[in-house]
């Protein structure tokens, strides 16, 4: 096949190389994205799942210490302790109409604070005016803060998705406010009902948490029997220590957690439904750095498919354009060797026929070379139907048992005709009592190609001898052939084995042949159970046909 359309046929198969791993690259790509956003989404909901758990349990820990604290009795009645038993409370207090405090905490100095963030700070102020409208409206107090969150919509769509877990986390805040109002609410009504006529003031609301200053305080406005707001109750909570019970029921959830401060009443889906705190996670939703097994695998065995696929065409082009090129290889080596030998028929036949030469000592020498090329075409025309047979799968050896001298004996005339056409002589040293196995015919035409070969190649200007030899080595029988010529180049060595291969020199001297002798010898060697090879010699090439000893 000529170069250029070598090149064409290289480059179409380059090109669509291209395209089919640029596609596959292009999938692999989308495939690992998709992977990954999978992956992200599955983190995102299990951390959303983990926080929402985590919400759940610290408005459990904070309904109980509200509880706690609504079914206290007013200061008033005197039977609460001066030192509050629950770590979590620092100040009990009552704020009156006037402002004044009073608290049976008998430790000045958290009087004196208390007392300060009260009167400096706006904050409880506005708050003690807004609960007492409420008080005295008849609503709740907890309402003011909107918990409950009665417009929240269902949440929809997939799981995974971020519009999913924002309406889920705000529908279970809703829920969260809705359980936690009902609790602390019927905590606060049993200790009302409890004692009705415990104590001149009763209060008028559950407690609910305020910030007042950055402390963290719980409040409830107090009336009188007969009705009107005056007074407030209220508990100073000591926020940190709060916020480190909070914390610690969730660090194996979220060990990373934390909580900020945030107005009440504020709708944030990450808010406590129990206290004006916003949970901080600590952490993001990742997505996994590795891929599943399963995907894993698929795109490995697509990229082996492709990788696969484009060695064999590339294999198949390389082999067809071989084969291309062998056949044309054939057929030029074919015509330039049916050239020669039609043009010596044609001149000799023409001079013979036309009585041009008289001499019958020059017509037998005409006669000789007719004969001579007549036999070149018939091995030529033999190793080709012998190829064309192996290779269509339909030669056949009749494998028997052969004694080397008598068999090969028989084929020395031959081989020594062969030679003399090229001023050779043949010595053979073939040894007694040697056994093979292996096809008579199939041994012939492998030895005729090697002496033929060292007739046209093994000429030298030391000797013109071809040794013929056998010798047993373990359990084979080699049978040598081997000249006093140039020899067989080390590179060239199992190349010349190849259908319509020559060696290097012969190429370049344009020596006589097709380059299908050995190819075809070997076949034919191993067909038998045995083995052709070129092996090293001091000089010239010697070829070593190794068959099967018998015993």
């Amino acid at each position: 096949m000529s170069g250029r359309y070598g090149f064409w046929i290289w480059t179409t198969l380059i090109a669509c190389a291209a395209v089919i791993i640029g596609a596959m690259g292009w999938l692999t790509k989308e495939v690992v994205a998709a992977e990954r956003e999978r992956s992200l989404a599955d983190a995102r909901a299990d951390l959303q799942e983990r926080i929402r758990l985590s919400l759940w349990r610290m408005d459990t820990v904070a309904a109980a210490l509200m509880i706690e604290e609504n079914q206290r009795t007013a200061l008033d009645e005197g039977v609460l302790p001066a030192v509050p038993e629950n770590p979590l409370v620092r100040v009990r207090f009552k704020v009156g109409t006037d402002g004044a405090v009073e608290t049976a905490c008998e430790d000045a100095e958290l009087v004196t604070q208390l007392k300060s963030l009260l009167s400096e700070s706006g904050e409880f102020g506005n708050r003690f005016e807004m609960m007492c409208a409420v008080a005295h409206e008849g609503g709740t107090q907890w309402g003011a803060n909107d918990y409950a969150l009665g417009n929240t919509k269902n949440a929809e769509g997939p799981r995974q998705s971020f519009e999913y877990q924002v309406e889920a986390n705000l529908k279970e805040r809703a829920v969260r406010g809705g359980v936690f109002n009902n609790a602390v609410g019927k905590s606060g009504l049993a200790q009302q009902v409890a004692s009705p006529e415990a104590a001149p003031l009763t209060a008028a609301g559950m407690f609910q948490p305020a910030w007042i200053g950055g402390e963290s305080f719980l409040l409830r406005t107090m009336k009188q029997p007969g009705g009107g707001v005056a007074a407030m109750e209220g508990a100073w909570l000591e926020s940190d220590g709060f916020r480190k019970v909070l914390l610690d029921e969730v660090v194996d959830l979220l060990p990373n957690a934390g909580l900020v401060a945030i107005e009440p009443g504020v709708a944030d889906a990450l808010a406590l439904a129990s206290f004006p705190w916003k949970l901080i996670p600590g952490e993001e939703a990742l997505a996994s750095t590795s891929l599943r097994g399963p995907l894993v695998t698929s795109l490995t065995a697509g990229w082996v498919a492709v990788a696969v696929a484009l060695l064999a065409g590339a294999a198949l082009v390389h082999g067809v354009m071989k084969l291309s090129e062998r056949r044309a290889s054939f057929v030029s080596a074919v015509t330039h060797e049916l050239r020669t030998p039609l043009t010596t028929f044609r001149l000799y036949s023409e001079m013979l026929d036309t009585g041009v030469v008289t001499d019958e000592s020059k017509r037998a020498g005409y006669f000789k070379t007719l004969r001579r090329e007549a036999d070149r075409l018939s091995h030529l025309v033999e190793n080709v139907l012998a190829f064309s047979r192996i290779e269509r799968g339909s030669a056949k050896s009749a494998v028997s048992e052969y004694e080397v001298n008598e068999l090969i004996g028989g084929m020395v005339e031959r081989f020594e005709e062969r030679l003399a056409g090229a001023e050779m002589v043949l010595r053979s040293d073939l040894g007694k009592g040697l056994k093979f196995r292996g096809d008579a015919a199939a041994v012939e035409h492998v030895l005729f190609n090697l002496i033929d070969n060292a007739a046209k190649y093994g000429v030298s200007s030391k000797s013109n001898e071809v040794v013929l030899s056998a010798v047993a080595v373990g359990s084979r029988v080699e049978i040598k052939v081997c000249d006093q010529g140039c020899g067989v180049a080390e590179d060239d060595r199992q190349r010349i084995f190849r259908a319509f291969h020559k060696s290097a020199q012969a190429a370049a001297e344009s020596r006589p042949g097709v380059g299908l002798g050995l190819a075809l010898s070997r076949r034919l060697a191993r067909q038998m159970g045995g083995e052709l090879d070129c092996r090293e010699a001091e000089s010239g090439a010697c070829f070593v046909l190794s068959l099967p000893k018998v015993a």
